[in-house]
Order: structure tokens, then C-alpha cells, then sequence
């Protein structure tokens, strides 16, 4: 019975040892029902701060394109002529270059061929046509009134209309003061006049000449009332072009005793250039550009024409949309003309006579009663005399 009972035991713990074994190497199950496990864990992510900066930019509208005014000019001869048509074609070319204007050139244009050459340039938009002589004044009013929108101007003309202006350089100013120059330099007691034709531009720039022969005759007369006075001798040649005619009249003027000749003619003035040139009995002084470089020789000094200023005020006036039918007039007292310098003879005219010519241009600028050249367009009553009256005997 106790060897039975020793069996059983035995059998038990067998049985026990070998459940014990299975549960070890059995995989663990988890239980069904086990929450989800949390895991938490502090991470320092690095902050980029960023300031913020006002900045103020400053954007500027692109402006509008300007307009440059296009401008047509036509001449009745060459534009390079040395003479009257030189002066407003280097003006303009002047200005063009100063990107004021665009600016186009017809040469050779006859009288008869001014409407039909200025509509064409009217049809093509242009700002302003400007014809450079008087000769196209009549023709000018009549393109004038086909192309009422389109502003029109004429040199040296008083022929107007609401779309048609005179540009105009009126020289008896500076005219005055290459009289009076010629007047205290002459050695013969005589100077000389030579134009073109007897008609209202000519007889501004002859008259003021006298003007200024007149006044420094008063001066020698008031030294010394006994003093020879300096007479004056005038010629047209009824040609502007003519070299033949300017040389003829200058000769036969001092074949007279002239010594100072003073032109106012385009081609006719290079005969009188020519004709001094030739005899070496006279000087010149020329008209319209400085033409000391063209004979330095003979031509002391020259009234110069100035275009930009009456172009500049008829342009500015077209901008503004008051354009005037009227004389667009310049002078030596606002840019319209001037003398030239003396270049080579500045040694040898006398410092005393430069400074009364300095004194003198600068009494006609002022206008003073008795220095107000007279602006004579006609020869109302006869020819201006460049003699002074004799103060009476003290």
C-alpha cells in the first residue's frame, strides 16, 4: 500500500514538472484587453525669429513720352549760303541737337512752289512750317487758310492770320551800333550801304544804320562844332542773289571815298566781300552770320541774326495752345541779333573806341530818349540823313 501511494506521488510530480516545462517555452499572449501605452517625450525645437522691417519703396511713374515739336523749314535757295539762309539753318540744326525740335530742310523752293511744298509738310503732321523770306508772305497766307489746324510762320514778314506768324530778327539795333562803329573809325569821312531792295526789312536795318552815323556825328559836332561830319552813300542792287550787282555797288561806293561798307544783301553781299577784298580800300561789315571767317581780312565785325529765340517763343506758344497770328519780333535787347566779335581787328580798333561802342549799345539797350532807334519799315518823307544838325555858335 505505502510502495502504491510512493507511485502516485511520483506520477504527480512528474506530471507537474512537465507543465511546468510547457508553460516556460510557450510564447506569451497578451491579454485582450490591455490599454495602448503612451510614451511622452520632450523635444526643443529651435525658433527662427524673424523682425519685421518696414521698408519704404519709393516707385516712380515712367512719364509720359515727350512730344518733340516737328519743325519745316524751307528756303528759297541753298541753306548753307553763307548768308541769310545760314543763320536759321544753323539755329535749327542748334536746336535739334538740343533735342528741342525735330526739324526738316527744303531748299530751292520757288515762290510758286511754296503751297504746294508747305502742304505737303502740313499733310504730314507737322508742328510748325516756317518760310524763310518776305517772298513767301502772300503764298503763306493762302496755304495758311487750307490747313487752319496746322501753324505757319514767315521770316521777315508782316502778313498775318489767325494760324500765320512773322519770325522776325529785326536788326536797326545792332544795325545802329555798326554805324556808329564805322562812323568813329572811318578815315575818309565816308561809309557805305549796299542792299538788295528798297522794301520794309531793308530800309530797318539801312535806317538804323544812319541812326547810329548820326549820333556819332552829334558827338563830333559837340567837341568841336566845326568838325568834318561822316556822309553815307547807299546802293540797291534790286537783286539778292547777284554777285556781279554787289560788286559793282560797292566799287562805284568807293570809287566815292567809302572806306566802311556795310551789306545787307544775301549773294550781292559776297560782291562787296569780293570788291574789298580786291582794292584794299575798304572794310567790311557783314550781315546775318559771322562772316569774319569768310574773309577775315576785310570783314571787321557782322549783325547777327538769331532764330532760337523767336522759334522758342512760337513753339512755346503752340505747346500752351495760345500761338498769336502775329510778329514773333526779336531784337538786340532779347536775343535777336547782335555784332559779332572782332576777332583779328579787335588790336587794332582803339580801346577808346571800343568802349564808346560797349557805352553806346548799351544806351539803345536801355532805350533812353534820345538812343531809341527808330524802327522806319518805309522811307516816309524822304531819305534818313546821316548828317547832324550844326549846334549853333556859342
Amino acid at each position: 500500500m505505502k510502495q502504491q501511494q510512493r507511485k502516485w506521488w511520483s506520477g504527480l510530480a512528474l506530471f507537474v514538472a512537465a507543465a511546468l516545462v510547457l508553460a516556460a517555452c510557450a510564447p506569451a499572449t497578451p491579454a485582450a484587453t490591455s490599454a495602448p501605452q503612451i510614451i511622452r517625450e520632450t523635444v526643443e525645437v529651435p525658433v527662427e525669429v524673424t523682425k519685421q522691417v518696414e521698408v519704404i519703396v519709393e516707385v516712380t511713374p515712367t512719364p509720359a513720352p515727350v512730344k518733340i515739336p516737328r519743325v519745316a523749314i524751307i528756303f528759297s535757295g541753298k541753306a548753307q549760303d553763307q548768308s541769310f539762309n545760314q543763320f536759321m539753318y544753323d539755329d535749327a540744326q542748334e536746336m535739334a541737337a538740343a533735342g528741342e525740335i525735330e526739324v526738316s530742310f527744303a531748299e530751292d523752293v520757288a515762290v510758286a512752289d511754296f503751297e504746294r511744298v508747305a502742304g505737303d509738310f502740313a499733310s504730314q503732321g507737322y508742328d510748325l512750317i516756317v518760310g524763310h523770306t518776305s517772298d513767301y508772305a502772300d503764298a503763306g497766307k493762302k496755304v495758311a487758310e487750307l490747313y487752319p489746324d496746322t501753324h505757319f510762320a514767315v521770316t521777315s514778314s508782316i502778313t498775318f492770320a489767325p494760324n500765320l506768324a512773322g519770325v522776325n530778327t529785326w536788326t536797326h539795333q545792332s544795325s545802329a551800333v555798326a554805324g556808329y562803329l564805322a562812323a568813329l573809325m572811318s578815315q575818309t569821312k565816308k561809309v557805305g550801304i549796299v542792299g538788295a531792295f528798297a522794301f520794309p526789312t531793308q530800309f530797318v536795318a539801312h535806317e538804323g544804320f544812319k541812326f547810329g552815323v548820326f549820333k556819332a556825328n552829334q558827338e563830333f559836332l559837340a567837341a568841336d562844332r566845326t568838325a568834318q561830319q561822316v556822309t553815307c552813300v547807299e546802293t540797291f542792287t534790286n537783286s539778292w542773289t547777284d554777285t556781279a550787282l554787289g560788286y559793282e555797288a560797292a566799287k562805284a561806293q568807293m570809287d566815292q571815298g567809302a572806306d566802311f561798307l556795310y551789306l545787307t544783301a544775301s549773294g550781292a553781299g559776297v560782291g562787296v566781300i569780293q570788291a574789298a577784298q580786291e582794292t584794299k580800300t575798304a572794310l567790311v561789315i557783314g550781315a546775318f552770320t559771322d562772316l569774319n571767317p569768310f574773309a577775315p581780312e576785310v570783314v571787321v565785325t557782322s549783325v547777327e541774326r538769331h532764330a532760337i529765340a523767336p522759334l522758342e517763343a512760337i513753339l512755346a506758344d503752340i505747346k500752351n495752345g495760345v500761338f498769336q497770328g502775329k510778329d514773333y519780333g526779336f531784337d538786340l535787347t532779347n536775343g535777336g541779333t547782335s555784332l559779332s566779335p572782332y576777332h583779328n581787328f579787335d588790336s587794332q580798333i582803339p580801346q577808346d573806341v571800343k568802349d564808346k561802342v560797349v557805352a553806346f549799345q548799351q544806351k539803345i539797350v536801355n532805350g533812353v530818349g534820345a538812343f531809341r532807334v527808330p524802327f522806319v519799315t518805309a522811307k516816309l518823307g524822304g531819305e534818313t540823313g546821316c548828317e547832324a544838325p550844326v549846334p549853333p555858335a556859342p
